[in-house]
């Protein structure tokens, strides 16, 4: 951000009324800045959309042509697009969340802002502004697997907007954890890479090793795990777990050790877990970026 675009922030947070509503002021001057600030990058979320879209779509292409078939309903289809929607999602809070507070601190822009507006305000306001226009990507997504459905069949299945309602709420605990990360991390990139190891590698493994222990405990505290929903949404399973043998099936010589995978949070568990376990990040990042300090 340039000096011109923080002076012309610091113009919006003078001479405003004072109390709740110069508060209310000030978010929502801070969430339309960063509306405009982000710009670029909410159109380089659309494209990340766009192309996504249409990778799914060649993979589609190309399997039905090799089958010689469609799936037989528009459920079957629609969900074939959602194999990466996680994958996805993470993307999107990175460009979004990644430099939320990191920024400030790398580039030494806090120096202008801080003493214009308290923390809390202007982190409000960007938490806005970014969830804003990451869930725009998502729900763009969403539209354009919509739209290719609606070509193949005739009618489209509700669960789509209660798929999308998942999708969203899950985009919100993603970006609330690289926004946890952007509290504390020095650099922008930093951050990104941290949010992408533990989503990729540390939360995914974590969840492998609960399954092959055979632990019976449903891994609520594996962000993860709460994209299941996105697509066991379209008909919930009545089990959401599953057992079976490690390795595969039992040993000659007896039983082999058993392993329980959960498939899906429930519907309660979904909402009330990931809202928790958002406001646990945000309160987290908002402390931690409270106390830190400007050099």
């Amino acid at each position: 951000m340039s000096i011109t675009q923080e002076e012309n922030l610091e113009s919006k947070f003078e001479k405003k009324p004072i109390g709740f509503m110069r508060s209310l002021d000030q978010v929502g001057a801070t969430t339309r800045f960063e509306l405009r600030r982000n710009v670029k990058n909410g159109i380089i979320s659309l494209f990340v959309a766009g192309f996504t879209f249409l990778l799914s779509l060649i993979i589609n292409i190309i399997t039905e042509r090799r089958l010689e078939e469609s799936p037989e309903t528009a459920t079957e289809y629609i969900t074939s697009y959602l194999g990466m929607i996680s994958f996805f999602i993470l993307i999107i809070a990175t460009i979004f969340g990644g430099n939320i507070i990191a920024l400030d601190f790398d580039k030494q822009t806090g120096n202008l802002l801080f003493p214009k507006i308290t923390k809390g305000r202007l982190f409000v306001g960007r938490l806005i502004a970014r969830y804003l226009l990451s869930a725009l990507a998502v729900i763009f997504y969403y539209i354009l697997v919509v739209i290719a459905a609606a070509f193949k069949y005739t009618g489209l299945p509700v669960e789509t907007w209660a798929s999308l309602g998942w999708a969203l709420l899950y985009t919100f605990l993603v970006l609330s954890l690289v926004i946890f990360f952007s509290s504390f991390m020095k650099k922008t990139s930093t951050t990104i890479v941290v949010s992408l190891v533990m989503i990729l590698m540390v939360f995914t493994l974590g969840g492998t090793i609960l399954t092959i222990t055979g632990v019976e405990i449903e891994p609520l505290f594996i962000l993860t795990y709460y994209s299941n929903i996105i697509t066991q949404s379209f008909a919930m399973p009545t089990d959401r777990f599953v057992e079976g043998f490690l390795g595969g099936g039992p040993h000659p010589g007896g039983d082999a050790p058993t392993i329980m995978q959960w498939i899906t949070p429930s519907v309660g568990g979904a909402i009330i877990g990931m809202v928790i376990y958002s406001a646990i990040l945000l309160v987290a990042a908002y402390f931690l970026f409270r106390r830190r300090q400007q050099k």
